[in-house]
């Protein structure tokens, strides 16, 4: 179940209050996947998961794992397996990067109970902020995360194409990310299952027409 969905400046404090919080009240085990990058979290976390190398806390449970790789993730199930599962498991600005965040979100349902998670919101995606104005959004990019209008406990992600990067209605989105950075974020918490899914079953067809109509949701 997926829930408090929202729009946010990116500011973690509340995130990192709330673990904090759990903690203070006995044993809370949290995981980080794909943590390395930054490091904001290796104060609050008990392990993290992810391909970079381990140059933080030493006294983090580190798993080195390409997350989309099946196989990869076998280690980890099996500590899960000894140990139990994970009481929170933290996912920040990650999902947006890989080819198969589905795939991944499932496995986090795997080894934790519950967790947060955020990415850049569809607002963001949509400003030309990068090398002049030349394209939409961050280059290194797959996904634009939306909340699932007929169904709000459900995330939907589109794939970045090129249908967007000149269809002008979007400039609309991106002047809410210009003009506040109170829609620079999209998050939410999660008990059980995650509920992200991708656009159309992962199908862009079977018309242009289609297509078209299947982006014109990210404008509601």
């Amino acid at each position: 179940m997926v829930y408090n969905i929202k729009f946010s400046n990116g500011d973690r404090s509340s995130i990192i209050e709330y673990i904090k919080e759990k903690k203070k009240n006995g044993p809370f085990t949290v995981v980080d996947v794909g943590g390395t990058m930054g490091g904001w979290s290796t104060e609050y976390v008990d392990a993290i998961i992810d391909f970079n190398g381990n140059d933080s806390n030493t006294n983090i449970k580190f798993f080195k794992c390409d997350i989309t790789n099946y196989d990869d993730w076998e280690p980890i199930k099996q500590y899960i397996s000894l140990n139990g599962k994970f009481d929170f498991c933290i996912c920040t600005h990650t999902l947006e990067d890989i080819m198969n965040p589905v795939f991944v979100s499932r496995q986090m349902e795997l080894i934790s109970k519950e967790g947060y998670i955020a990415f850049p919101s569809k607002y963001k995606e949509f400003v030309k902020f990068e090398r002049g104005l030349a394209y939409r959004g961050y280059i290194h990019h797959r996904w634009i995360f939306d909340i699932d209008k007929k169904n709000t406990s459900n995330i939907i992600a589109y794939p970045k194409i090129n249908y967007i990067e000149n269809e002008q209605r979007f400039d609309v989105l991106a002047q809410k990310a210009i003009y506040s950075k109170d829609y620079d974020d999209l998050s939410f918490y999660w008990k059980d299952s995650i509920g992200i899914q991708y656009l159309n079953n992962n199908y862009l067809g079977p018309s242009v027409s289609a297509v078209i109509q299947y982006y014109d949701k990210l404008l509601d």
